[in-house]
C-alpha cells in the first residue's frame, strides 16, 4: 500500500558499524570515484586485514574495465573506435546481461557517454545545444550488440557516424552500474578467502552486506536527505546477505535559469528525469550491480512505475519526489530486510 509522507528523504549512507561481540577490522580507501568502506569480522586480524586487500584489488581490477573515464582501461580503448565491432570484456558483457535479464534497457543506456559530456558536469555544467543534443542522442541509440563465433560485440551503425574527435561522438558508460559490479567482486573476494564471516561493503550511493555480526545485530544503512545532507531520517536494516543503492538528482548537478540539471538522463530524450530527487532500492535477493542499475532505472521510470516494480519483485523502495513527499514500500515480511522511518544520528 502507498504512503506519501510530506518529508525529506534520503541517501544511503552507512551509520555506525558497532563492534558488537568480536572486533571487526575497518578500512576506507579512495575507490571507484568515492570513498569505500569495508568492515569485516573474523577470528584472524592478519587474515581479515589480507581479505580487504583482496577486495580492493577485486574493486580496482572492474575499474581498470569499465572506467569510461580512465584512458587506459578497457571501456575507453573501445570508446576510441567506435565505428568497428569489438569484443568486449567479461565485465562489459555481464554489465550488458543484466540491463537485459531486468527488463529496463529503455530506462539504463550504457551508451550515454556522448550525450553526457555535453552537460559538462565536471566543469560546472552547461546547458547542450539542442541540435546538438539531437545528433549525440541518435548517435547513442545507433549501438547494436551481436555475438559472433561464441564473442560478445557492440558496434555503431555506420550511418550514424560524427566526426571522429569530437565531443559529440558516441562511447559507452557503464558508471551507473560498474560501482555495484565492483561491490560484488569485493564481497566474493571476502568470501572465498575464509577469514570474513561477516562485512559490510560501502560505496556511499551503494551498499553489499553479507553474513550476520558476531553479536547477532543487523546492519544499518542510513538514507540521507537529497536537500539536506546533514539529516538521517531513515534506515535499512539487513539481518545478513544484501544489497542496496541510491539514485539521485543531487549527486552530480548544477542549476540554469532556475532549473536543476543532473547526471540521471532519460535515453529517449537525453535530459535529466524529472519527478523525483531520490530512490533507493534494497533487497536481500539483490546483487550489487542489480541495485546499482535498478537505483537509476526506477528513477529514470518514475515513483508509480519503481512501486510497482519493488511490490511485484519483492524488494524494499525508498522514494522522495519532487514535492519532497515520500514514497514508502516496504521489505516483505521475513526477507530479512526491514525499513524504519525514524530520524536517527549520523555517528
Amino acid at each position: 500500500m502507498r504512503r506519501w509522507l510530506v518529508m525529506p528523504m534520503l541517501l544511503a549512507t552507512l551509520l555506525a558499524a558497532g563492534c558488537g561481540a568480536g572486533r571487526p577490522v575497518e578500512v576506507s580507501r579512495e575507490a571507484l570515484g568515492a570513498v569505500v568502506s569495508i568492515t569485516a569480522y573474523g577470528d584472524d586480524e592478519e587474515a581479515v586485514t589480507a581479505a580487504i586487500d583482496g577486495a580492493y584489488a577485486a574493486m580496482a581490477a572492474v575499474e581498470a574495465q569499465l572506467d569510461a573515464h580512465d584512458q587506459s582501461s578497457a571501456i575507453s580503448q573501445f570508446n576510441a573506435q567506435p565505428y568497428q565491432a569489438v569484443a568486449l570484456s567479461a565485465e562489459t558483457s555481464q554489465v550488458l546481461d543484466a540491463i537485459a535479464a531486468l527488463r529496463v534497457s529503455a530506462e539504463f543506456s550504457p551508451s550515454l557517454l556522448g550525450v553526457t559530456r555535453l552537460y559538462a558536469f565536471e566543469e560546472g555544467g552547461r546547458v547542450p545545444d539542442p541540435a546538438a543534443l539531437a545528433l549525440s542522442l541518435a548517435a547513442s541509440k545507433a549501438f547494436s550488440r551481436t555475438g559472433d563465433g561464441g564473442g560478445i560485440f557492440t558496434r555503431v551503425d555506420p550511418d550514424v557516424r560524427l566526426e571522429p574527435g569530437g565531443e559529440l561522438v558516441p562511447g559507452l558508460d557503464l558508471g551507473g552500474a560498474a560501482k555495484g559490479l565492483a561491490l560484488d567482486r569485493a564481497r566474493d573476494a571476502l568470501k572465498a578467502s575464509g577469514a570474513v564471516e561477516a562485512a559490510i561493503i560501502s560505496a556511499g550511493s551503494s551498499t553489499v552486506t553479507f553474513g550476520t555480526k558476531p553479536d547477532g545485530s543487523a546492519w544499518r544503512i542510513g538514507i540521507e536527505d537529497p536537500r539536506d545532507a546533514e539529516e538521517v531520517v531513515a534506515t535499512f536494516a539487513f539481518e545478513a546477505d544484501g544489497a542496496l543503492s541510491t539514485s539521485g538528482d543531487y549527486q552530480r548537478a548544477f542549476e540554469a535559469n532556475g532549473r536543476r540539471y543532473h547526471h540521471i538522463l532519460h535515453p529517449a530524450t537525453g535530459r535529466p528525469a524529472e519527478g523525483v530527487r531520490s530512490l533507493t532500492i534494497a533487497g536481500t535477493s539483490l546483487s550489487g550491480l542489480h541495485s546499482d542499475i535498478l537505483s537509476t532505472a526506477l528513477f529514470v521510470r518514475g515513483a508509480d512505475e519503481a512501486e510497482d516494480y519493488a511490490a511485484d519483485n519483492g524488494l524494499a523502495l525508498y522514494v522522495v519526489d519532487a514535492e519532497g513527499r515520500t514514497l514508502v514500500v516496504p521489505a516483505p515480511e521475513g526477507s530479512g530486510l526491514s525499513l524504519a522511518e525514524k530520524a536517527m544520528p549520523k555517528p
